[in-house]
């Protein structure tokens, strides 16, 4: 991808999450359950934390309990000055995971849910993380693959001709990018998600809720029409107790720096 249309990239997606950034905490769900796995895999004290992909602050108190110094970073504007609201205590940057502002070997822990799907070279962004790790510095990080968002992507798909979501890494791709990192040793776990809603409409709130609503390739507006058909599309899924669950694939990744 040319650098000017990734910047442009960027800077849509920053707008997203940046609007949504008041809203985040009404809509997360899938942040939360992700974040219960991802913070059991952190030791007991985590040194000079970073927050990469804070948001509006979910995790700050969980992290700030176990770290000696907490950063939290987000490229969103709007998502960190909602952070900065509700914890004055902690030190806030501005800046692109896939462009970190740390010396090499300054940082004992990393702490990334759900952020990295949206970076546009991931083994590059894999690999800036492990080399800010301090020596025996430990990344843990979670995203999105592959397989997400269904059955809602495949209704989509049937009734617009889009799936309407951005393609996720899968395991193959993701293995592979694991395996060309040095320095680091490695381990990956994969987990389906199931987040339950009572109606279609809920399921795109929570979406644009998290500013997760935001596609590379735009997509026209959803018609009334056509959402109407994908809410009769999805009545198939419903399930016995009467309920439509939204898929997710999620890969929890931890990378210890040797």
């Amino acid at each position: 991808m040319l650098a000017h249309s990734n910047n442009a990239h960027k800077s849509e997606i920053a707008q997203h999450f940046s609007k949504a950034a008041t809203s985040y905490c009404d809509h997360n769900s899938l942040q939360r359950q992700c974040a219960e796995s991802l913070l059991q895999m952190l030791p007991q004290n985590t040194g000079v934390t970073v927050d990469a992909g804070c948001g509006p602050g979910v995790n700050t108190l969980a992290l700030q309990q176990s770290a000696s110094h907490y950063i939290g970073l987000d490229f969103a504007a709007g998502m960190l000055q909602q952070a900065q609201t509700e914890y004055s205590a902690g030190c806030w940057v501005q800046a692109d995971i896939e462009a970190l502002p740390f010396a090499p070997s300054s940082i004992d822990t990393i702490y990334a849910n759900l952020a990295v799907q949206w970076v546009t070279d991931l083994p590059h962004t894999l690999q800036q993380l492990v080399d800010c790790l301090k020596p025996s510095g430990r990344a843990v990080l979670s995203t999105v693959m592959d397989g997400s968002l269904a059955p809602l992507g495949g209704c989509f798909q049937r009734v617009t001709g889009n799936v309407r979501h951005n393609k996720f890494i899968d395991t193959q791709q993701l293995d592979a990018c694991l395996k060309r990192l040095h320095g680091v040793t490695w381990r990956c776990t994969q987990q389906s998600i199931a987040v339950p809603y009572q109606q279609v409409r809920d399921m795109l709130h929570d979406l644009k809720g998290i500013g997760a609503n935001y596609t590379l390739h735009q997509t026209s507006r959803l018609t009334k029409s056509q959402l109407s058909a994908v809410e009769t599309a999805m009545e198939a899924h419903r399930s016995g107790d009467g309920v439509l669950y939204l898929r997710w694939e999620i890969a929890f990744i931890e990378l210890i720096k040797g």
